[in-house]
């Protein structure tokens, strides 16, 4: 009987789907809409407006860092006082095919529908 239950628990093990690890990935020359869904997708998953990125960003590497630029005053003073947020990480992957933005913080992915990667 534990002959059994031992094989059974085998066979059981063996038969999950293992689905493959996601690949650090670059963009291969994004179009203008690869680069406006980047944009908003990092402001969505931030919770913002819109953010500013560079024109190089994803290409060269599969992650960047975004931090918010700060406020000063007429006389340099910085606004609201300190900044205390995080740099937020995002990475670029891909996964069965297909780039995926994770943004490191939280372990949150988002499926880049528009873009085009390759692994870095």
């Amino acid at each position: 009987m534990i002959f059994v239950v031992c094989c059974t628990a085998t066979v059981l093990g063996a038969c999950q789907t293992v689905s493959p690890s996601p690949v650090a990935a670059r963009l291969l020359t994004p179009s203008k809409e690869a680069r406006q869904e980047l944009r908003e997708t990092t402001a969505k998953i931030l919770g913002l407006d819109a953010v500013t990125l560079d024109e190089n960003t994803l290409i060269n590497s599969s992650q960047f860092a975004y931090a918010r630029k700060p406020r000063y005053d007429t006389s340099d003073q910085l606004l609201q006082g300190r900044v205390i947020e995080p740099v937020h990480v995002f990475r670029l992957v891909i996964r069965e095919g297909a780039c995926w933005l994770v943004y490191q913080n939280k372990n949150q992915q988002v499926l880049l529908s528009r873009a085009t990667c390759i692994a870095e």
